[in-house]
């Protein structure tokens, strides 16, 4: 069994709402959310979910600074080669082609991307887990993060188990 542990200390959606969540959840259903929105004001440490390997950590586009990890996990009886994605950070902790244990600090959250005008209770980790390491738009190559939390901390905040 693959252990897994949360991206921040504290793990809450963004103001508690749903469309800061997977899926078809934005503008009624019309419009999709690629991940989980963690409100972390910046500079709040992130950490590893699971033991893996750092592919990629670049600055482009909408989603700033970013860390990608890959890592194992059992789906369905099945394992799976899945990538922990981090995004609009300030700092990145890691290097391309690093190995990175679980609660291994990876970075600060920020503000970068799309994110930059973003204060208060709208600062946030953007974070997803997807099945490619480099996904396109809309919801292709992710997948709902609560497949592998089995649990989405909408209405209370989730603590990472390690200290």
């Amino acid at each position: 069994m693959t252990t897994i542990d949360w991206p921040l200390n504290e793990n809450f959606i963004r103001r508690g709402m749903v469309n800061h969540t997977f899926g078809p959840v934005r503008n009624g259903g019309a419009r999709n959310h690629q991940g989980w929105d963690f409100y972390a004001e910046p500079g709040t440490p992130c950490f590893a979910i699971a033991d893996g390997t750092v592919v990629k950590v670049r600055n482009v586009g909408a989603y700033g600074l970013q860390v990608i990890i890959r890592f194992d996990f059992v789906l369905g009886g099945k394992p799976r080669k899945l990538f922990g994605f981090y995004a609009h950070l300030s700092r990145a902790d890691v290097k391309e082609g690093q190995t990175a244990k679980i609660g291994q600090q990876v970075g600060l959250t920020g503000n970068s991307g799309n994110a930059r005008s973003m204060r208060g209770k709208d600062q946030h980790l953007h974070f997803e887990i997807r099945t490619v390491p480099i996904a396109g738009r809309g919801l292709g190559g992710r997948m709902t993060p609560l497949k592998v939390f089995g649990h989405c901390p909408l209405r209370a905040p989730v603590y990472r188990k390690a200290p």
